[in-house]
């Protein structure tokens, strides 16, 4: 056993209650005249209550267009998408995502504080201020609250995305690729706040990214899919204990061999279809 496993304390235990379930998924695109896209083929996965999953793949393989399908942003073509047993037709009120471009998703005009109020106009002023206050301390930004997202750095606006999303105390968050657009140092640090977040609020967490470093580092288990059309080619439990530090974590042997599969299993997958 080595010294990091040794010293960490074991996974979070989970319940086996699925709280999000895919099955037969598929969705085409067609513009206008144009030849149709086959996006998704036929994805079925299933997610615990306060499960973290990544889903991984080659590039142009629809992972954004699974996570859309997931939060109801999209209407799969076939199959169906349930969560908390229910049908998902309209993104649910306690699932929050995160996209990878920051900069588009925040309100220039907006400080920091008012950026996370954002979706809280339904709340009380003090609810609101108190729940921005306490996202914001939670992603170490508590002294930005009156700057301006333009006056931050790219990682920092990426923690007040973060910061808003779980501002409304959400049950489910959905991630697309949204550590991709910063520099490697920021990158590291935002997936170790990420995933410390993610277990202290017990949320079920997917996180879309090409990275599979990322994938195993951050999550319980990582989905991997074909190229387009996709379809699920592997699940890999990632039984490496909690809290994580990601230098020491990538030493370890089953890190390695994760790492390898994973990457055996994506260069493996066919050619996507025209």
């Amino acid at each position: 056993m080595t010294e990091q496993t040794k010293q960490a304390v074991p996974m979070k235990e989970r319940t086996d209650h699925t709280l999000l379930e895919v099955t037969g998924l598929g969705k085409h695109f067609s513009l206008g005249t144009g030849p149709t896209t086959h996006a998704i083929g036929d994805v079925s996965l299933s997610v615990a209550d306060g499960e973290f999953v990544a889903i991984v793949g080659p590039s142009g393989c629809g992972k954004t267009t699974l996570l859309r399908c997931l939060s109801g942003l999209l209407r799969p073509d076939q199959g169906q998408v349930r969560y908390a047993g229910e049908p998902v037709n309209r993104v649910p009120g306690d699932l929050a995502i995160v996209f990878q471009e920051y900069n588009r998703s925040l309100f220039p005009w907006l400080t920091v504080r008012r950026n996370v109020e954002f979706g809280l106009t339904d709340l009380p002023r003090a609810v609101r201020r108190e729940r921005a206050r306490e996202a914001l301390e939670r992603v170490r930004l508590e002294g930005f609250a009156d700057h301006f997202p333009w006056q931050l750095s790219g990682g920092m606006q990426q923690r007040v995305a973060i910061a808003r999303a779980i501002a409304l105390h959400p049950r489910v968050l959905l991630m697309d690729e949204p550590f991709a657009s910063v520099d490697a140092q920021t990158r590291t640090a935002l997936e170790e706040m990420t995933a410390s977040i993610s277990a202290a609020l017990g949320l079920t967490t997917l996180l879309i990214t090409h990275d599979i470093d990322e994938a195993i580092f951050m999550a319980d288990r990582v989905v991997v899919l074909s190229a387009r059309p996709s379809r699920v080619v592997a699940e890999l439990q990632v039984d490496i204990s909690r809290p994580r530090d990601e230098l020491a974590v990538k030493a370890l042997p089953e890190f390695s061999e994760l790492r390898r599969r994973i990457h055996d299993l994506i260069g493996a997958s066919p050619a996507a279809e025209a």
